[in-house]
């Protein structure tokens, strides 16, 4: 990079290089396609912003949609599904962000492409819950980079919490998991990072299994006949019914049950990844 910009740089010969690193990236995605029999998702994020108060907004997004037309000129369309992941600020851009969230939606709707929603790339006030929806009524498809951003983008492991929840329940309600792609994301380096993998990966289902227990039908009916003092009252009844039955129940029938997994993820932490250098 230079100067802290990538595809939306001034400079023709760094923006050209990322540009090119994009078109193999595309090459590479539609190769793990084939070998998988089912399209790959190749996620387009870049950290390009200003630390301070920008002179000109537009002219580096009209470079990084330029950047993008030339990536996705002639991207395998069989094999490969592309995705534009935006961002409201971070550490050394907190002025500006090229790749803002109007940007790409706007960007994926005319492209026809794929609109990717991290639900630690906005304002702590604003809910990717809410978002999905929102993009079901115009996209095929919608990406999820689903994590537990705390102050904003910090990715932790990803818990069995309020938003969680409510992004599951959008994409049950609304049949769309067929239509949403979920991917998860946590890089805390201070636990251990199976135990962060599979722990995350639960919760995921948890969240999905909570979702497709709701009387769904039911709520959408009473909030259609405006009935709303029932409305209410029938979210909170089911806020204690026995959902943890039902997932110990899943998980015996996997071979699963229980919290055995912990012990063979520290065995394998003090017998194979202690030893390495």
């Amino acid at each position: 990079m230079k100067d802290g910009l990538s595809l939306s740089s001034p400079d023709e010969e760094t923006r050209k290089f990322w540009v090119e690193h994009g078109k193999r990236c595309m090459e590479i995605a539609a190769e793990l396609g084939k070998a998988f029999g089912k399209p790959c998702l190749v996620n387009i994020w870049i950290p390009d912003g200003y630390k301070d108060v920008p002179a000109d907004r537009l002219g580096p997004r009209l470079r990084l949609k330029k950047s993008l037309d030339e990536i996705l000129e002639n991207y395998d369309k069989e094999w490969v599904i592309p995705a534009v992941e935006s961002k409201v600020f971070g550490i050394g851009v907190e002025s500006y962000t090229v790749g803002s969230n109007e940007f790409y939606q706007n960007y994926a709707a005319k492209k026809g492409i794929c609109c990717l929603l991290d639900n630690g790339h906005y304002h702590p006030l604003e809910y990717v819950s809410d978002k999905i929806p929102a993009l079901l009524a115009f996209y095929d498809k919608v990406a999820l980079h689903v994590t537990r951003g705390v102050r904003w983008d910090s990715d932790h492991v990803v818990l069995f919490e309020d938003e969680l929840k409510e992004i599951a329940k959008e994409i049950v309600r609304n049949d769309a998991t067929e239509k949403v792609l979920i991917g998860l994301d946590y890089f805390d380096a201070s636990i251990n990072r199976i135990a962060a993998w599979v722990t995350g990966a639960r919760n995921m289902q948890k969240a999905l299994l909570y979702a497709l227990l709701l009387p769904n039908a039911q709520l959408k009916a009473l909030q259609d006949e405006a009935r709303f003092t029932e409305l209410m009252n029938l979210q909170e009844e089911v806020k204690t019914l026995p959902f943890g039955a039902v997932w110990e129940e899943y998980l015996s029938r996997e071979n699963v049950a229980g919290n055995d997994w912990l012990s063979e993820v520290k065995k394998y932490e003090n017998e194979v990844l202690s030893k390495r250098g």
